[in-house]
């Protein structure tokens, strides 16, 4: 009886034991969620906000997805906009520095860096911070917030996210496309303009300027070069800047139709070769830069498109299989001797 006693007595102080550490715990969790900067669900986040200086860069939740609202109105890398959101609802007030400081301008305060601010899906928005100068270790930032006079640290990750140009935030994708689903291809170039077209059951054909079975891989690739294009920089919009970056005459134009849509890339050459090529993507409008690289892909003859394990069919005159490419010159007329 004592030892059944004594059994009982152990077990009611291992449930203590577990009790106090189990509180213990949930006290220390509650203490770390109190020392974030921004108190929300990343599900529950709206809009965010980076001020520098005059200048403001908005970002807006949109169905799954992120959109850049200011300074332009544009679709927003959704990566981009994910990692900033984790840095700043995983940022927290690491160290206080100072309760009251007297010069704002000794933590680079006084003129903030950034203003970030964040508001929830009910209209709410958060206490904003501000960031200001990087602490000697380089690791944190000093920071405060608008309405109170103490000055602490934050982690330097948060900098780095929210200091960001504009572009940065934007979706970088040349042109949406889903390879599988376009059915018309037409390239058009300074040469022979070129028509391909895919039917259930038979596949890609070449329809001009020759007729003849097309290399289903050949497209593909094409396709997807197309698809994983990314731009390299936003060099101009509005009314005019197809003109302005020789756009109106292309060197290349690459038509693509699924069955619900038509869409249109314009290519250029630059003048200068780091810049590479200048291409519009309609129906966006907007003119962007790329790696030259892509001009090569997408330059392609009825040849190099053409199934080659099935026998080709010319056309009744002239030789319309000589590469599509605007930068191949016309073969001079051989001369008799």
């Amino acid at each position: 009886m004592r030892w059944r006693s004594l059994g009982l007595l152990g077990l009611l102080l291992a449930l203590v034991v577990v009790a106090y550490y189990a509180l213990e715990s949930k006290g220390t969790l509650s203490g770390a969620d109190a020392s974030r900067l921004f108190q929300a669900e990343e599900k529950d986040v709206e809009t965010i906000a980076i001020r520098k200086g005059d200048a403001l860069i908005a970002l807006k939740r949109e169905g799954n997805g992120w959109r850049l609202i200011e300074p332009v109105q544009a679709t927003a890398d959704s990566s981009e906009v994910v990692s900033l959101l984790h840095a700043l609802l995983e940022a927290r007030e690491e160290r206080r520095i100072e309760e009251a400081p007297k010069n704002l301008a000794d933590y680079g305060l006084e003129r903030p860096a950034v203003h970030l601010s964040v508001t929830l899906k009910d209209g709410k928005t958060l206490p904003a911070l501000l960031l200001g100068d990087l602490n000697p270790n380089g690791r944190s930032v000093y920071a405060k917030r608008p309405d109170r006079p103490a000055v602490f640290l934050a982690t330097v990750i948060v900098r780095l996210r929210a200091d960001r140009k504009p572009d940065d935030f934007r979706d970088k994708t040349l042109l949406a496309l889903e390879p599988n689903q376009v059915t018309q291809v037409e390239l058009t170039g300074k040469g022979e303009p070129i028509s391909l077209s895919h039917a259930e059951g038979k596949g890609w054909e070449i329809n001009k300027p020759i007729k003849a079975k097309a290399d289903a891989a050949v497209i593909g690739q094409l396709l997807w070069k197309i698809k994983d294009a990314r731009v390299t920089a936003f060099v101009g919009s509005g009314p005019d800047a197809k003109r302005r970056y020789g756009l109106e005459r292309p060197d290349l134009i690459v038509e693509l139709k699924d069955a619900g849509s038509v869409k249109r890339l314009l290519l250029k050459k630059a003048a200068d070769p780091q810049v590479g090529l200048y291409a519009i993507a309609e129906p966006r409008g907007d003119v962007v830069s790329l790696d030259a690289g892509l001009f090569t892909d997408l330059s392609k003859s009825p040849r190099d498109l053409a199934d080659r394990s099935a026998p080709e069919r010319r056309p009744a005159t002239g030789d319309k299989s000589r590469r599509f490419s605007p930068t191949t010159p016309t073969p001079p007329a051989s001369s008799s001797s």
